[in-house]
C-alpha cells in the first residue's frame, strides 16, 4: 500500500459516509482504521486528502481525529471496506 492507495480507498470511505449521511464519522473511521500505517509511514493526512477526490477541502483535520482515536478505540468489522 502507498499513499496513493490511501488516497482511493479514503474516497471509498468518503462515498459510504455520503450515502449514509455520516460523511464526518467516516472519514475519522478510515484514520482510525489505517492510523498505524500512516503514523510508521510519516503520512501527512493532508497529502492523502489532496491526492483523493477531496482535494481543497478540510477533511484532513477529520482525518487526524482518527488518527488520533485509534489508540483509543477499534472498529466494528462492517465499518468501511
Amino acid at each position: 500500500m502507498d499513499i496513493l492507495d490511501l488516497a482511493k480507498t479514503l474516497d471509498l470511505f468518503y462515498e459510504i459516509g455520503k450515502e449514509r449521511k455520516e460523511r464526518n464519522a467516516l472519514i475519522q473511521c478510515f484514520g482510525i482504521k489505517y492510523s498505524d500505517f500512516i503514523t510508521t509511514h510519516n503520512i501527512i493526512p493532508e497529502d492523502i486528502v489532496e491526492l483523493s477526490s477531496l482535494k481543497g477541502t478540510q477533511y484532513a483535520k477529520e482525518l487526524r481525529k482518527g488518527i488520533k482515536l485509534a489508540k483509543y478505540v477499534c472498529l466494528k468489522d462492517n465499518v468501511g471496506i
